[in-house]
């Protein structure tokens, strides 16, 4: 075989095996996030957030706990959901991943104002995981690092 017949095959196994590699990179970075995540306090309630996947192979999250149980979605701006509760309801969305344990083009709705805000999230190097909710670009925004929730109860004791 000639050296240009042989490089042009390496070459295409080279990037024939290159998606496979990254969704087994991937996988791994799955593995790591999904599950229940502690979120940090906002305006007095904390949450846990379920983290799977959808049914597009991307990143969601769903409200399934926290310190207010009952606590209904007063200031969504579709004054049908607020009587909705939030427990229940997907905050996260459409998050894809990046690679290097990094999800991106997203959204997060926080509860506390109503808001629908683009989102990035990162699993750190102490095993939390970064969520970054901003307007724009995410230089303009606010980081929460959510903590992995291993608690049987998804009601949590009230804030104080």
């Amino acid at each position: 075989m000639r050296k240009s017949t042989l490089l042009a095959l390496a070459t295409s196994l080279l990037f024939a095996a290159t998606p496979v590699s990254i969704a087994f990179a991937a996988d791994a970075a799955l593995a790591n996030v999904v599950g229940n995540w502690q979120t940090e306090p906002d305006a007095g309630a904390v949450g846990i957030v379920q983290i799977s996947v959808d049914n597009a192979g991307n990143l969601q999250g769903r409200l399934v706990g926290g310190n207010h149980p009952g606590l209904k979605d007063v200031n969504n701006p579709d004054t049908a959901a607020r009587n909705l509760e939030l427990r229940g309801q997907v905050i996260l969305r459409n998050m894809k991943y990046d690679g290097d344990g990094h999800w991106t083009g997203g959204t997060i709705y926080r509860a506390s104002n109503g808001k629908t805000y683009k989102c990035n999230v990162t699993l750190a190097a102490d095993g939390k995981l970064n969520v970054r909710a901003y307007i724009g670009f995410s230089l303009l925004g606010l980081t929460q690092g959510w903590t992995r929730y291993t608690g049987t109860s998804m009601d949590l004791p009230p804030a104080k």
